[in-house]
């Protein structure tokens, strides 16, 4: 579904190569400051790659803007749904269907507010999120609540590739399992998921890859039968080495 091959940027990651199949949870771990993050956004267009290639689905592609990595049909849940995730002075209809509002315009060019509501409250019941209304402000639900609203933008816009920066921060335990399991029903559809967690016990249930980075760069891999907290922790702390070559 996904390549990257020897990608760089200053400062944040340096020469870094993987891929991710269809219907693939690949985890990528680390210490803070790894440069996770910093490559999840370069890959999704919202800061540079300065080197590389990336390939989506067999095909090199170029990717200079968010707007083009939507296009290509890669989503991206950033770790941050209160700054650069959701609209919190906006209501959960508008967050919704804000990143993919051309498919709810008409022939004339307007907006349909009977497709947006129907869309919205499909969401909202798919998703069991607890509002009394779409119309409610965002800023007033639960943190897990706010977090599946965003998930809901974001399989709204059908991805082929899911970027899912800390999918469940913030949000209590049954909110987290709710979010689990729409990862897995999200793959099982074919889509591939890069999910970056600093949370090892999501990283070690939910994934089936592991991919550790350190210092800006990929530290090893390991698959989900052989991953454990200790090995885990010991590649990202540069202890342990994964006794392997890492297949690429």
């Amino acid at each position: 579904m996904f390549e990257a091959k020897n990608i760089s940027r200053s400062g944040a990651f340096e020469d870094v190569s993987f891929h991710i199949n269809k219907g693939e949870i690949v985890a990528f771990a680390g210490l803070v400051g790894a440069g996770r993050t910093e490559l999840g956004r370069a890959i999704f267009g919202a800061e540079p790659i300065e080197t590389g290639e990336l390939y989506f689905e067999g095909k090199r592609v170029s990717i200079e803007n968010t707007k083009q990595a939507i296009e290509h049909g890669i989503g991206y849940m950033s770790e941050d749904r209160k700054t650069q995730g959701l609209f919190l002075d906006f209501d959960v209809k508008t967050n919704i269907v804000s990143n993919h509002l051309k498919d709810f315009c008409g022939i004339k060019g307007f907006l349909s507010e009977k497709k947006m509501h129907a869309f919205v409250k499909k969401n909202v019941k798919d998703f069991n999120i607890v509002t009394p209304s779409i119309l409610q402000i965002i800023n007033n639900l639960s943190g897990g609540n706010q977090q599946k609203v965003l998930i809901g933008t974001w399989f709204g816009v059908e991805p082929k590739f899911l970027i899912a920066d800390e999918p469940t921060r913030g949000v209590d335990v049954g909110a987290k399992n709710e979010i689990y399991k729409l990862l897995r029903q999200l793959a099982a559809t074919g889509v591939g998921i890069m999910m970056i967690s600093s949370d090892l016990s999501e990283v070690l249930g939910v994934s089936d890859r592991i991919i550790i980075m350190k210092d800006g760069k990929i530290a090893g891999e390991l698959r989900k039968e052989e991953a454990t907290e200790e090995n885990v922790v010991g590649i990202a702390t540069g202890l342990q080495k994964t006794g392997k070559e890492v297949s690429l």
